[in-house]
């Protein structure tokens, strides 16, 4: 039978050295003493499928070849099928063992005795130990007697006895120490938990979580896949700098939806070069991509934790272990699950958290907006005000008609800037209000623009020398807009193009499809904009910094209402302009 030597430091939750393996000394060194044997040996059952050595009473010599040796426990089964029934323990005579195995274990060296019943050197007694479930759970292994004889009843009797007592003992030291196991990860991994939920930032959350998972579970690589918040995707996060492994393969849309199915069935899949020992992916063909995966690039094992809370599922924690590590014990899957859990709700604590903040400022923003727009408001409003004032105040002294006239044309000037004042305003508040959307209707564009093009072209004084040209589109183009919103896009880009354009200057209106989208572009030839004045362009009053510009009257407005309005139905407004050489503004619609 084939025995695997191991280094004994890496054998993931063997006794350690201490109390637990003390005692187990103690118990194989007795059992010798006791039992008329020079040689016992206990060794305890792992995760990976092997039994590891623990304990060696006896020749030194057999200590330092069996301490940190490991033995595939089915075969140990198989020799068991061949074994007597001593009671406690199964006795396999070296003539019954299958000349075609490897042998199991150690061949002590001794001389064999002429005499019947003696002792073969390949003789094999040992008692499985088993916990109350029938696992597993180590041997009990004696050899090398010291009367060189295969025990008879009354020496198996006596053997029993005390074998009786030590499987008690070693079962309650390996129950301990699984305990002490068990709460050593508990502690780690609140300790994890407690670290990644101090912080606010998830990327400081999972840095946290990465550093405190890999010395916790013995990991050679973690994985870490966050859907956004909002489910717009998935990003991954890789915490070891010197991988190499094409980790796209693991984060194509197949391992997403197998990162969900894991959460609705709130349970691990733990993924080997065998297949998987847990939970497969639904899909065999999928499943069979993730084992040759694993298989290609040689990893040992691979445990997928889905990470949630209630009934959100946030993402997927992929933890690694290299060929050359320890299978997973139960206890460490369990830990695995719960951190997944606990996980979840520190992602969800902390997304509560920022969409918190993010009202928070928002609410802050909106507040400083509003006390700024009241600040603005009323400096508009105050110089036309002041204005009227001032004339007012001059009508008594005026001293000819034509100071009379003089007077109230500029009261009638300045009427009809707070007029303009207060109907944007009023516009303004109309198609921004999210709670009060108007009811839509289909509009031809091409109707509407020969409206426009008719109603501009007569209010133009007689000496105004601008060009008007508009390019209609076809007739069957229609968008979907409040009745009246169209119109006031096109009048209020058109006229600031006629108003920053120099006297003759042109301005054209054109048009351009593309399926399901419409887009108008209004172009002149004028001032121009600066990059600086283009980043504020559409907020409320925001004038130009260029001289020239702000000489032309204006409340600010216009281009905010164009811009709430094309928001509002789901458009684009953009524009290109260079100082000096004119502007072109870009407004994009829908087509029903």
């Amino acid at each position: 039978m084939t025995t695997i030597t191991t280094d004994l430091a890496e054998i993931g939750g063997l006794l350690t050295p201490g109390e637990d393996l003390s005692d187990l000394q103690l118990i194989a060194d007795s059992l010798t003493a006791l039992a008329g044997f020079e040689m016992a040996t206990i060794s305890v059952a792992r995760a990976d499928g092997h039994l590891h050595m623990a304990v060696v009473s006896g020749q030194d010599s057999a200590r330092a070849d069996l301490l940190g040796t490991a033995t595939p426990i089915e075969q140990l089964e198989a020799e068991l099928a061949r074994a007597d029934d001593w009671g406690i323990f199964k006795f396999v005579p070296a003539e019954r063992l299958d000349p075609n195995a490897d042998v199991y274990g150690w061949i002590p060296k001794m001389t064999t005795i002429d005499a019947v019943g003696a002792w073969n050197p390949l003789d094999l007694l040992v008692a499985p130990l088993r916990d109350d479930a029938g696992r597993l759970r180590g041997t009990l292994i004696v050899d090398v007697p010291t009367d060189g004889l295969r025990p008879n009843p009354e020496k198996r009797a006596v053997l029993g006895r005390h074998a009786m007592q030590a499987q008690r003992a070693i079962l309650l030291a390996l129950e301990r120490e699984e305990l002490s196991e068990q709460v050593r990860l508990a502690e780690a991994a609140r300790d994890v938990i407690r670290r990644a939920g101090r912080e606010l930032d998830p990327d400081e959350i999972l840095n946290s979580l990465s550093t405190g998972l890999v010395d916790v579970l013995d990991l050679t690589d973690f994985w870490l896949h966050m859907s956004k918040p909002g489910g717009r995707g998935i990003r991954t996060k890789v915490y070891r700098e010197d991988f190499k492994l094409p980790i796209d393969d693991l984060t194509s849309p197949f391992m997403v939806e197998y990162g969900q199915y894991l959460w609705d069935q709130r349970s691990i899949t733990v993924q080997t070069p065998e297949g998987a020992e847990r939970l497969p992916h639904p899909d065999p063909a999928a499943q069979q991509q993730i084992t040759d995966w694993v298989r290609r690039y040689k990893v040992g094992s691979i445990v997928g934790v889905p990470i949630g809370s209630g009934q959100t599922w946030y993402g997927a924690m992929l933890l690694c272990r290299g060929p050359d590590k320890p299978h997973w014990s139960e206890l460490e899957l369990i830990t695995a699950a719960d951190l997944g859990r606990d996980f979840g709700r520190v992602v969800h604590n902390s997304r509560a958290y920022l969409r918190q903040k993010a009202a928070v400022d928002s609410l802050r923003e909106l507040e400083a907006h509003k006390s700024r727009l009241i600040a603005t408001v009323a400096h508009e409003l105050k110089n036309p005000l002041s204005a009227f004032r001032w004339n007012i105040e001059s009508l008594p002294y005026a001293e000819s008609e034509e100071e009379y006239a003089e007077v109230l044309t500029a009261l009638t000037r300045n009427r009809d800037r707070t007029e303009k004042i207060v109907a944007d305003l009023a516009m303004l508040s109309k198609v921004s209000d999210p709670d009060h959307l108007p009811t839509t209707v289909p509009i031809q564009v091409a109707r509407v623009l020969e409206e426009v093009y008719t109603e501009l072209s007569a209010e133009m004084p007689p000496n105004d020398a601008h060009e008007l040209v508009f390019e209609m589109p076809a007739d069957d183009v229609y968008v979907t807009l409040a009745p009246g919103d169209l119109d006031r896009v096109v009048i209020n880009l058109v006229t600031n193009a006629v108003k920053y354009s120099p006297e003759g200057g042109q301005v054209i209106v054109s048009t351009r499809t593309s399926p399901g989208w419409f887009e108008l572009r209004v172009t002149d030839h004028g001032l121009g904009i600066s990059p600086e004045d283009q980043d504020r362009l559409f907020t409320e009053f925001f004038r130009s910094t260029n001289p020239k510009a702000l000489k032309q009257p204006g409340t600010g407005l216009g281009l905010t209402i164009v811009s709430r309005i094309v928001s509002r139905r789901g458009g684009l407004i953009s524009v290109d302009s260079t100082p000096g050489v004119g502007s072109t503004f870009r407004v994009t619609l829908p087509i029903v």
